[in-house]
Order: C-alpha cells, then sequence, then structure tokens
C-alpha cells in the first residue's frame, strides 16, 4: 500500500483515466509477477470463505465489473488476494462506447466519474479469452453481461456461463441508452425468466441505485420482479446517475468513497424488505474492513469494489482481508457476520 501510494499512485496519475487504466490493464496482464507476489498479497484463512448463492469463493472480497471490461487480467486479480473478479460488461458486439471525455477523477473524495458506455471488444473475443482458463480460475469468475434486447443478453448468457462460476446481468448502467426499457418490471421479467430457462450457474441482477423515497418505490420493484422471476441474487448497486457538463455527454455515473452510506442503506432495506433467501453482493464505496462488516450486518453475502482499487492499489483486497481477521479475532467471533434472515419473498421456479 505504501509503495502504491507513493510512487505507482502519483505516476499513474499523471496520466489521463483511460491511458491510466490502460497502463494498469497491461502490468495485471503479466501473470507471472502476481502468481510470484501472491504469498506476500493474498490472504487465505478458512475462516474467510463464503458461499454466494450456490458458489464458494476463498474471501467475499470481489471486483466489480467494468476493471476488466475484456476479460485480459482478471487471473492477476485472483491472485492480488480477491476473493472473486467481475469481468465485463460484456455485450454481443463490439461497441466503441461513448465519445471522450469520459472519465473524470475527483481525487478530494476518492471517486471517479465516468460515462464509458459499455466500450468492448464483444462477446466472441472474451467467449475466446475465457476459454484458456483453467477450471480453478474460471470458478472464481462472474461475468457481466448487457444489452438493449432479450435475445442478445440472452445469447451472451448462454455463450458465456458454461466458462464461469455465475453471471451477473446490468440492466442498471446510467451511460448505456436502451437500458431503461428493462427499469419496466413487464420487460424485467421477460428478461429474467428467459435467462432462468437456460441457467445452470448462478444468475445475479445489478440494479440502479436509489437515494429518495420516489427512486426507492421505483427500483424495489425492480428487485422483487428479479427475485420472483428466479435470479438468485442482487447486486446493490450501480454507480450513481450524475450530471456534469465536463462529460461529452453530459451525464454519468458517480462511484467512490461518498457513495457508502448510500450503499449500506440500501443493502439494509432490501434485506428487509425481501428476507434472507437470496444473495446480495454490496457495491459501492467499499474500501475498508469496518465497512465491509457493516455491509454484513445488514444483510449483505459478500461485496465488489473497484475505485477504491484504483486508489488504493494491489493491496488492498489482501488489507481488508487481514483486517477482518483482526476483527473477528477481537471480538471473539469465530465466523463473519451471516446474512440476517426474515420471511423471504415468494420465489419463482427454474
Amino acid at each position: 500500500m505504501g509503495l502504491y501510494s507513493a510512487v505507482a499512485r502519483p505516476f499513474l496519475f499523471r496520466f489521463p483515466p483511460e491511458t491510466a487504466h490502460r497502463i494498469g490493464d497491461l502490468t495485471l496482464r503479466v501473470s507471472p509477477i502476481w502468481s510470484a507476489l501472491r504469498p506476500f498479497l493474498a490472504t487465505r484463512d478458512a475462516r474467510l470463505e463464503t458461499k454466494v448463492a450456490s458458489i464458494t469463493f476463498p474471501n467475499l472480497v470481489g471486483v466489480a465489473a467494468g476493471l476488466d471490461k475484456d476479460c485480459r487480467f482478471l487471473p492477476g486479480l485472483l491472485d492480488i488476494g480477491f476473493g472473486f473478479a467481475t469481468g465485463g460488461t460484456v455485450t454481443r458486439d463490439a461497441r466503441p462506447g461513448n465519445a471522450a471525455p469520459r472519465v473524470i477523477r475527483e481525487t478530494r473524495q476518492q471517486a471517479l466519474l465516468n460515462a464509458l458506455g459499455f466500450p468492448g471488444e464483444g462477446l466472441y473475443a472474451v467467449e475466446s479469452r475465457l476459454r484458456k482458463l483453467s477450471e480453478s480460475r474460471r470458478s472464481r469468475i462472474l461475468v457481466s453481461i448487457s444489452g438493449t434486447d432479450v435475445e442478445d443478453i440472452s445469447e451472451c448468457h448462454r455463450r458465456l456461463q458454461p466458462l464461469v462460476a455465475g453471471v451477473e446481468v446490468n440492466v442498471s448502467s446510467p451511460n448505456t441508452a436502451g437500458l431503461r426499457t428493462f427499469h419496466e418490471p413487464e420487460n424485467l421479467a421477460r428478461l429474467v425468466s428467459a435467462l432462468v430457462d437456460q441457467r445452470d450457474r448462478p444468475l445475479f441482477v445489478k440494479l440502479p441505485p436509489w437515494r429518495s423515497d420516489d427512486e426507492r418505490d421505483e427500483m424495489m420493484p425492480m428487485a422483487r420482479t428479479s427475485i420472483e422471476s428466479g435470479a438468485d441474487g442482487l447486486v446493490i448497486a450501480n454507480t450513481h446517475p450524475t450530471e456534469d457538463d465536463r462529460l461529452a455527454v453530459g451525464r454519468g455515473g458517480f462511484s467512490g468513497a461518498p457513495l457508502f452510506d448510500d450503499t449500506l442503506r440500501m443493502v439494509s432495506e432490501a434485506r428487509d424488505e425481501f428476507g434472507g433467501e437470496f444473495a446480495l453482493i454490496a457495491c459501492g464505496g467499499v474500501s475498508t474492513a469496518d465497512q465491509v462488516w457493516q455491509l454484513l450486518e445488514a444483510g449483505a453475502t459478500a461485496i465488489q469494489l473497484y475505485t477504491s482499487f484504483i486508489y488504493e492499489g494491489p493491496g488492498l483486497p489482501g488489507r481488508i482481508n487481514r483486517d477482518l481477521l483482526k476483527r473477528m479475532e477481537a471480538s471473539g467471533a469465530s465466523a463473519l457476520p451471516t446474512t440476517r434472515s426474515s420471511s423471504p419473498v415468494g420465489r419463482g421456479s427454474g
């Protein structure tokens, strides 16, 4: 952490965000480096083992979708200590994304503003790349998929699910035209049901955030529809939509440290609303073991992070896991907090 903060981050932050990301991408693709550093970075302890739906991960700290859009360096992320990594978001066809400028650092807040719009090489390039990974690697990988019609998303799901541990369907990016069609419960039910019909791996739905009572009233039906249509879990939540004239398209998604309180509240509200019979992955503003502990007590099953990794570097997952172990030992706990349960919502078959 000290070396990254003192040397690597100042160097990377001299470049525009997307250039810095490409440098990080190239570095993380050098697998022998990260394999050699694994004993020094990763923290392995049976007490950290976590079950998410039917998937068992060595720890609950995962990478959110967006960091490795084309699944180029997922093994490096696993080697540095993440329990699981989410590749993508993958669309059927290659996409250039939105016009630049489309990423802005908010350094004082340890935050990012992005309007990327799903740039990527497309389904077939990612499928080819995932096929080359070992089964042990694939068992710790989720893949995020999206699109603007059910048929395209279904094709991504059908081709990629045999190559990963689970699939996350992103219906909530604020930077991609057309996704709001799936904010309508009937359209979302049609999509989730189509994926459930061909599912043989756990399926997760990534929801938009809610910050007001009106937004909550809009998003809770999406959560209920996802669960009742047969999804195995929810990811709460995506980046927060924000207007900003510095972005070429005028608006984007805000991520990073300021989001944590909202994430904690949303996790608690979703768990209270729907009970304990589904996996809930918390995403947004997470950077410390104390925050992870709070999210677990609120009802999270696991967590994902992205922006804090940009600011804190490759030592972050190991530090969170070591601090979780210290907290367990200090409190006399033999295990991490378990998901709160209440009367579960009715589940769809499939």
